[in-house]
């Protein structure tokens, strides 16, 4: 491994400053973009392809401890560069003050498609303590089928930090080498009792564009201000020991083995979330995650069966309450939405249907909204979703964000 070839440069704000758009102009997102955690903000910044750091007069600080410089052939744009080694980057992060929750957020792209699997590993302090907290997955997300910059979240927990400081590597686990475009260090800048969601995407059928209803799902879960939501756009984060840090989680993705594999950590670790307790709500082609996996159809009470009909054609439909005794549903009434009728649901996990809608094609009545039963943990599966318009309807926006909170351990309608 090299080290890096050129300098460091700072840019430093005051202490409790705000980074604005404008400074973090190579960023792929905004100090103020749902995907960050509620009550969190942006300690300091480093694009690691030009080394430009962006960092309070007092507090964090990232720096490159392996890795070179790369720009990718034929890419433009702020994200064209990266840190680069041939085995794996290493990244140093010191100055975190103690009793205080800090969240790692970076940039991968394998942006000139070379087949790049990276793992992600930390260290507490410059020990020699290695522990995988990703396991391997494709440096990328996928967008309309087409790769795309993948931004993911790591909560850096105490036992990852020593004398506030961490080492964290990108292996390169396929492909040339291992690459990483931009870090942020997230920090809580206030106090909190609110339970964690995190929702999960990165890859979804090419009709569900996933970059516009994973933020609105984000927001719309925000109107219950007892829940902190953050979004994470890599699913291989089920597979790893961090995910114990959220209270609920949402699949808000369909997986693609043929572009996005997910190894058995992934399930391991899907089964282990909710055998210990924690929630999980499935949206939409949800259904389709982990395809490939027989046991999904435990967890997720029903799953997409491609031998049958889709859905009823998009369009307008109306949403009863089957249920009106859980706590997600008191009180709710039926609602009209603009959506995909899905009809594609099968299993035969025990379910309890708390909404319901009959189809225009073939008049029968399909659950739109459902929780299984006998789990350790609490999931709720809908099938909403399939854009932005689908989610804004009152009723929609209502069930997610009750569905959440009953999944975070919460009375979702106090």
């Amino acid at each position: 491994m090299h080290s890096i070839r050129f300098c460091l440069f700072m840019l430093l704000l005051p202490a409790g400053g705000v980074m604005s758009q404008e400074i973090i102009r190579t960023s792929a997102i905004a100090p103020d973009d749902p995907l960050l955690p509620d009550g969190f903000r942006i300690a300091a910044h480093l694009d690691c392809g030009n080394q430009t750091q962006i960092a309070q007069e007092t507090g964090p600080r990232i720096a490159v401890v392996s890795g070179e410089a790369y720009h990718f052939p034929g890419i433009e744009g702020p994200l064209a560069a990266a840190a680069c080694s041939k085995d794996q980057v290493v990244i140093a992060v010191s100055g975190m003050a103690p009793d205080t929750e800090y969240v790692l957020g970076f940039t991968w792209w394998d942006a000139n498609e070379q087949g790049r699997v990276q793992s992600v590993r930390f260290q507490a302090g410059e020990g020699d303590g290695w522990q995988t907290v990703l396991p391997p997955v494709r440096a990328c997300a996928y967008l309309m089928d087409k790769s795309t910059w993948a931004r993911v979240l790591l909560p850096i927990t105490e036992e990852y930090r020593e004398d506030g400081q961490a080492q964290v590597a990108f292996v390169r686990e396929a492909g040339p080498d291992a690459v990483v475009n931009e870090i942020w260090l997230l920090e809580r800048a206030e106090s909190s009792t609110r339970k964690r969601v995190l929702i999960v995407t990165g890859d979804d059928y090419v009709g569900h564009r996933w970059r516009e209803t994973a933020p609105y799902l984000a927001n719309l879960i925000r109107e219950d201000e007892r829940l902190e939501v953050s979004i994470t756009e890599c699913p291989a984060i089920y597979g790893s020991p961090l995910l114990d840090y959220y209270d609920a989680t949402v699949i808000h993705f369909k997986d693609y083995a043929e572009r996005l594999p997910l190894g058995s950590e992934t399930r391991t670790g899907l089964e282990r979330h909710i055998a210990g307790g924690r929630g999980l709500v499935i949206t939409h082609f949800g259904c389709g995650a982990f395809q490939e996996w027989d046991g999904f159809v435990k967890i997720a009470g029903r799953v997409w069966n491609p031998a049958m009909r889709a859905h009823d054609p998009h369009g307008l439909f109306e949403v009863r309450i089957a249920d009106a005794t859980h706590p997600i549903t008191r009180d709710m009434e039926a609602f009209t939405v603009e959506d995909e009728l899905y009809t594609c649901l099968d299993g035969e996990t025990p379910i309890r249907v708390l909404f319901e809608a009959t189809s225009v094609v073939d008049q029968q009545v399909y659950p739109i909204g459902f929780v299984v039963e006998g789990t350790p943990g609490r999931v709720f599966h809908g099938t909403l979703g399939h854009d932005v318009r689908a989610f804004s309807a009152p009723g929609a926006r209502a069930m997610y964000c009750r569905a959440a909170a009953w999944t975070a351990g919460l009375d979702p309608a106090p």
